[in-house]
């Protein structure tokens, strides 16, 4: 029997900073663009799915579902392995809720841009850290994982 293995986006323009709150989302068009941005899924996390042997179940979570519902994180900590991929802007959160997966006995592989400009961090929050392209990786990660041990109960 294969894993069930969630894809986690972390999608959306997130600005923190109250000025440049201030600036940024009072740009011509800045909030309608992230917004369209924002709603389309992760072409990278997709791609994923697709590389994903049929071994193993594939569900794919939005980071602004999991943020907003506690059914939908729960549907996350239910998964063998969630990968996540963000961009900084994002970073915190999706650290956050890796910690709040493994602290659930969930396993976690980070991806994205921040997880390849730093690794290290990454570690911090992850059982993996996919650093680069994680297409060409993601069978061998996907192995790796249906060797371990089943999800600590």
């Amino acid at each position: 029997m294969g894993m069930t293995i969630g894809l986690l986006a972390m999608s959306g323009v997130r600005v923190c900073d109250p000025e440049l709150l201030k600036i940024g989302l009072t740009l011509p068009g800045f909030v309608e663009r992230s917004k369209v941005i924002a709603s389309l899924p992760s072409l990278g996390l997709l791609t994923l799915a697709a590389l994903t042997p049929k071994a193993h179940r594939v569900r794919y979570f939005e980071a602004k579902d999991v943020a907003e519902a506690d059914e939908c994180f729960a549907s996350l900590c239910e998964c063998d392995l969630v990968a996540i991929s963000s961009m900084t802007a994002q970073i915190d959160e999706a650290y956050a809720i890796a910690d709040r997966l493994r602290n659930n006995g969930t396993r976690v592989v980070l991806g994205g841009l921040h997880a390849t400009a730093l690794p290290k961090e990454g570690a911090q929050h992850a059982d993996s850290v996919v650093s680069g392209e994680g297409e060409p990786v993601w069978p061998t990660v996907v192995a790796d994982y249906e060797k371990k041990s089943p999800k600590p109960i």
